[in-house]
Parts: structure tokens; sequence; C-alpha cells
């Protein structure tokens, strides 16, 4: 019997990859308009540079890990 990664969620709370594809789809790379505000332009930036992070740090990880 195998148990699909997102049923044990509640308990445990997201995996890395979960929470990675999550956060890809919440904060995806986006081009700032001419007209949009500089203070709204960095902190959308600000946003996705915690994801871009977080992926770096985890393929580092993996990197280390399978070496």
């Amino acid at each position: 019997m195998s148990t699909y990664p997102n049923t044990l969620e509640p308990l445990l709370g997201p995996n890395l990859d979960s929470l990675l594809a999550e956060m890809e789809e919440k904060f995806p790379p986006v081009n700032p308009h001419p007209k949009e505000q500089l203070p709204a332009i960095m902190y959308r930036a600000g946003q996705r540079d915690v994801v871009e992070w977080l992926r770096s740090r985890i393929n580092d990880t993996n990197k280390l890990n399978y070496s």
C-alpha cells in the first residue's frame, strides 16, 4: 500500500518540493510595467528572490548529497 505525499502533509507539513512548487506558482517571475511604482517593483522582486534563493539552496544540498 502506498501513501501519496500530500496525504501526509496535514501531519508532517509540506515537503520541500511541494513548498517550492507552491511558491513558484504564488510568486512567478514577472516583468515590471513602466508605470509601476518602485516600491511595488522592489517588493515583488524581493518575494521572487526568496523563491530563487530557496531553489538554489535545495539544488546545492542535492548536489552535495549525490556527489
